[in-house]
């Protein structure tokens, strides 16, 4: 199957996409666009995950072990040119969540420090930081969000004006998940640095759905989840941290077989026994993706997208809840259908259409949520948009 992906013409082609389609186990009728939650993984990631899982079992000695610690390091030399780092700087984590939790209870903060998140922060990145700021009187500020954001200076300026010389850190979701809000990171990166400003960004809307140079971004730290974008294992994530900030963190998880001396981000890592053929279906997910290509992968998201917001959005009853516009977007789309409940609008598109979505229940974000990704066809695109209008 890979080998037909190779010799594929042109990522610009539908045939393309077609062949992509085919590397997921995708079940027939199943219109899957829950991206920002849970991907599917692909074939070769499955089935390398399923090779040294029963490898694993028939000999589970320490000698048969040893292999993993070159997958682990080659796994890691891979996210790190995927991401534009140094191998050094890299921590191979379970989730984002993971991640976001080893700055937050790691870096050294005193009472009246003061943390930026935003009102629509995952809580991995803002609830955590409310229970670390309860136990050590931090403040933590919460810059609003826009529904849907004007413009990213606006996204821009509701950072900058919370900063004080008492700021610390600032925790920003480059894309959120509740409707799709892209923060301007390269931007917020250059206004970390005149302040001297810890800047965590958050990727879990995406790494594995648009090219990341945590280098550009200006990021002291990113976390990323496979499970998501990257169409990878569950339970396995990336944590990125600037070389020059690593010694400022300490480790969230301390036991055997973790040494002050290790180098790097590796430190962080230590977690007690793993599920270690899952390193070698994360290596398999790098190898997948690249194969594509990041910048294949964002232009195909950014095609999709794109055509689904049009649809949506030629639908009088429909509001919607995220931009139309590709740069202050990204894989997430929010929308509500006026005069219809939330919740039984989502369960007649599951149960009666075959349409995989999430929903926001209640609140300012309330409305249901499409997220299409590279296994999506332009036709699906349109079907789920022709299954709304019936329902409106």
């Amino acid at each position: 199957m890979q080998s037909a992906l190779k010799a594929a013409p042109s990522s610009g082609s539908e045939d393309y996409w077609t062949l992509v389609k085919r590397q997921f186990p995708l079940a027939d009728g199943l219109i899957y666009l829950n991206a920002a939650n849970v991907c599917p993984s692909s074939r070769p990631v499955l089935d390398r995950h399923q090779e040294f899982l029963r490898d694993f079992h028939a000999d589970p000695s320490f000698q048969n072990r040893l292999k993993y610690d070159t997958i682990e390091e080659s796994l890691r030399g891979k996210l790190a040119r995927m991401l534009d780092a140094a191998a050094d700087e890299i921590a191979i984590t379970r989730n984002t969540s993971e991640g976001a939790n080893i700055i937050v209870n790691g870096i050294d903060l005193k009472a009246g420090d003061e943390i930026i998140i935003t009102t629509h922060n995952h809580p991995s990145s803002a609830d955590s930081w409310k229970v670390r700021a309860k136990r050590h009187g931090l403040v933590v500020k919460e810059a609003p969000t826009p529904i849907p954001a004007a413009s990213s200076q606006q996204l821009f300026d509701s950072i900058e004006k919370l900063i004080t010389p008492r700021t610390r850190l600032m925790a920003i979701t480059h894309v959120t998940s509740t409707t799709g809000n892209r923060y301007p990171a390269a931007e917020l990166g250059q206004l970390a640095r005149k302040h001297n400003i810890w800047y965590h960004l958050d990727g879990a809307q995406t790494f594995g759905a648009f090219d990341v140079s945590v280098k550009k971004a200006g990021c002291d730290s990113f976390a990323g989840s496979a499970h998501k974008w990257f169409m990878g294992p569950l339970e396995s994530g990336v944590l990125y941290i600037k070389e020059s900030r690593i010694a400022q963190v300490w480790p969230s998880i301390v036991t055997a077989k973790w040494s002050d001396t290790l180098k790097g981000a590796r430190k962080f890592e230590v977690f007690g026994q793993r599920d270690n053929p899952r390193l070698a279906a994360f290596e398999a997910g790098v190898d997948f993706i690249q194969m594509i290509g990041m910048p294949a992968v964002e232009a195909r998201l950014e095609q999709l997208v794109t055509r689904l917001k049009d649809n949506l959005a030629a639908i009088p009853q429909v509001h919607m809840k995220t931009s139309r516009d590709w740069k202050l977007s990204g894989g997430v789309i929010k929308f509500q259908i006026k005069g219809r409940a939330t919740a039984d609008v989502y369960n007649t598109l599951y149960t009666k259409h075959r349409v995989a979505l999430a929903q926001t229940a209640s609140g300012e974000s309330e409305g249901l949520r499409f997220s299409p990704h590279v296994y999506n066809s332009m036709e699906e695109m349109d079907q789920a948009a022709a299954i709304v209008r019936k329902l409106v």
